[in-house]
């Protein structure tokens, strides 16, 4: 390889590298616009050379191997380095990724944990959208140990998106309107409240919490398939509204029970600027326990409680909590 060459692909992934950085900086979802960011390279080699992109197929497997064909022809890529595989609702795509030129792209951008996404599936999202118009979502898996990514494509009927976008000047979350509020305006909320209802305010805040995290949840669910997924779902985008950073400890489907550690709290912060609102030191973070409780009532479509056990205010560094279903009883009488 030429040093020119050599020097031309440091530069496409130094790029790439600092797309992640400056996603993982932003507010709000960082991964989404991340992912739309490398679907629009693609799309602009489409909007080029797609009208000679020679495929008179519906099946996704064909109509990527056709794109790859193109891609071959106009010299961007060697198509005998791609494998692909049709399956029932999309296609399986396999590189080489010793070979792969977003190698370092790749590497250093998954050992930093910065937000990813796949060029190369990408590039297969952009022509599936452009023949078939429907949205493919992508699943990738890297073993560096054997040299292979393996890539998969399946059909999505509700588009996997994340909850907070922007239309215009509105911006949105799970397709509903919100906005932002500065943390002097929410204390001077919840300050407002203990003054005239003092008992009232973890209720109204775990109350607050628990219905917009259900219209949340309910959302996210229709793009997932997988509860633990879509959960890891929702607590990232805890952490894209500044909420705080949570971290899913543990969580067992089969009883319903979930631990989650949260760093930060935007409730803790408050607190530690403003003085707490309880006239004894205990935990505060009723706004996400109620979220919690929502995401894992309506993900396992039980009723949960969530209880906070330790807060970041009063000691540790770090908040934590216990999220369980609440007791099925059955009425005397009853069949078992």
């Amino acid at each position: 390889m030429t040093d020119s060459k050599i020097i031309y692909r440091k530069m496409v992934n130094y790029m790439y590298k600092s797309m992640c950085r400056t996603m993982e900086q932003l507010p709000f979802s960082g991964q989404h616009w991340l992912e739309q960011l490398m679907f629009g390279v693609s799309q602009c080699i489409l909007d080029d050379y797609g009208s000679e992109l020679e495929n008179s197929s519906q099946k996704p497997e064909n109509i990527c191997r056709a794109y790859l064909d193109l891609l071959d022809d106009k010299g961007f890529i060697d198509a005998n380095d791609y494998y692909l595989e049709g399956t029932e609702d999309g296609v399986i795509v396999r590189v080489d990724n010793r070979s792969c030129v977003y190698r370092q792209y790749c590497l250093e951008v998954l050992e930093e944990g910065l937000p990813f996404s796949c060029i190369r599936l990408a590039a297969f999202q952009a022509v599936l959208r452009q023949v078939l118009v429907k949205e493919y979502t992508p699943q990738i898996y890297v073993d560096w140990e054997n040299g292979i990514c393996e890539g998969k494509l399946f059909y999505s009927s509700c588009p996997r998106e994340d909850i907070v976008t922007r239309e215009g000047h509105e911006l949105k979350i799970a397709g509903r309107r919100a906005i932002l509020l500065t943390q002097e305006t929410y204390i001077s909320l919840l300050t407002s409240i203990n003054e005239h209802a003092p008992h009232a305010l973890k209720h109204v805040l775990y109350d607050a919490g628990y219905r917009s995290g259900v219209y949340l949840a309910r959302k996210a669910r229709e793009m997932y398939d997988d509860n633990k997924e879509c959960l890891q779902f929702l607590l990232r985008e805890i952490e894209y509204q500044g909420m705080g950073r949570p971290e899913l400890i543990s969580f067992d489907e089969l009883s319903g029970r979930a631990e989650i550690h949260c760093y930060d709290s935007f409730q803790v912060a408050a607190a530690e600027e403003y003085g707490h609102l309880y006239r004894s030191p205990q935990v505060i973070c009723d706004l996400l326990r109620g979220i919690f409780a929502a995401y894992l009532g309506v993900l396992l479509d039980r009723e949960t409680i969530c209880e906070e056990l330790h807060c970041q205010s009063v000691q540790g560094n770090y908040c934590e909590f216990i999220a369980i279903p609440v007791p099925r009883y059955e009425k005397k009488g009853d069949s078992k």
